[in-house]
C-alpha cells in the first residue's frame, strides 16, 4: 500500500514538474508571479473602506446576476441580437436620448401646457366617440370621392372671403334688405297675396299661357329680324289690315281688353 502511494506521489510530482517547466518556458510563471505581486500590492494599499466598497459592489453584481438569471432574460437575447443587427437598438437609444433631452429642456410651464393639451385632446376624443361620428364616415368618404367635400370647402372659403371683404355699411345694407324681404314675405302671407299668386301661376302653367307667351316672343323676335322693312303710308297699312292674321290679332287684343275691363268693373 505504501509502495502504491509512493508511486502515485512520484507520478503526480513528475506531472507537476512538467507543468512547471512548461510554465517557465512560455513565460506564464512569470506572469503569475507578477499578477500575485500586483494582487498583494493592491491588497496592501486598500483601506477598510475600499474593501467594504468592493465587497458591496461584488454583492450587488451577484444580486444583479441572480435577478437576470431568475427573470429568464436569456430568452430575449435573440431579439436583442436582431435589434443590434438591423440597427433598431441604436434608433431606440437615440429616441430615448431625444426624449430625455426634451424632458430636461422643458420647464414647468411647458409641462403644464402639454398636460392641458393632452387633457383637451382626450376630452375631444371622448366627445367624438360619444357623438358616434363613425357613422358619418361613409358619407364623408363619398363626399371625398365625388369631390363634393372640396366644393363645400371652396364655398366656405368664398363665404369667408366675402364676409372679410364686407364693410360695416355693406353689412347694414344686407341686414336691412333681409329685414325688408322678410317683412314683405310676412305681409304677402298674412294678406293671402302669396296664395293668390300661386293659384294664378298654377293656372297659367296648366293653360300653358306663360310658355306660349315666351314662344311667341321668341318667334316674333326671329321673324322681325328677317322680315322686310314696312312700306309706310296708307297703302302699306291697308295691305297689312287685309291679312286675316292681322284681323285675328286685333280681335284677340280687343277680347283681352274687354275681359280686363269686365274684371276691373267687378272690383
Amino acid at each position: 500500500m505504501a509502495a502504491v502511494m509512493a508511486e502515485t506521489s512520484q507520478d503526480e510530482l513528475q506531472r507537476a514538474q512538467d507543468a512547471l517547466v512548461h510554465l517557465v518556458q512560455n513565460g506564464d510563471l512569470e506572469r503569475i508571479v507578477q499578477l500575485a505581486r500586483l494582487s498583494g500590492a493592491a491588497a496592501d494599499s486598500m483601506s477598510d473602506e475600499m474593501v467594504g466598497r468592493l465587497a458591496g459592489l461584488a454583492s450587488d453584481g451577484l444580486d444583479l446576476v441572480d435577478q437576470v438569471t431568475r427573470s429568464q432574460v436569456a430568452r430575449a437575447l435573440p431579439t436583442i441580437s436582431s435589434l443590434v443587427e438591423n440597427g433598431d437598438l441604436e434608433r431606440i437609444v437615440h429616441l430615448a436620448r431625444l426624449s430625455g433631452a426634451a424632458a430636461d429642456s422643458m420647464s414647468d410651464e411647458m409641462v403644464g401646457r402639454l398636460a392641458g393639451l393632452a387633457s383637451d385632446g382626450l376630452d375631444l376624443l371622448d366627445r367624438v366617440n360619444r357623438s358616434q361620428i363613425a357613422n358619418a364616415l361613409p358619407a364623408i368618404s363619398a363626399l371625398v370621392e365625388n369631390g363634393d367635400l372640396e366644393r363645400i370647402v371652396h364655398l366656405a372659403r368664398m363665404a369667408g372671403a366675402a364676409g372679410d371683404s364686407m364693410s360695416d355699411e355693406m353689412v347694414s345694407r344686407l341686414a336691412s334688405l333681409a329685414t325688408d324681404a322678410m317683412c314683405l314675405l310676412d305681409r304677402a302671407t298674412r294678406t293671402g297675396v302669396m296664395d293668390r299668386l300661386l293659384g294664378v301661376a298654377e293656372k297659367m302653367d296648366q293653360d300653358h299661357i306663360l310658355t306660349d307667351f315666351l314662344h311667341c316672343l321668341s318667334g316674333a323676335t326671329e321673324e322681325a329680324a328677317s322680315a322686310p322693312a314696312p312700306k309706310g303710308g296708307i297703302g302699306g297699312l291697308w295691305e297689312m289690315m287685309k291679312k286675316p292674321e292681322t284681323q285675328q290679332t286685333i280681335q284677340f287684343l280687343m277680347l283681352v281688353g274687354k275681359h280686363f275691363r269686365s274684371c276691373r268693373l267687378k272690383h
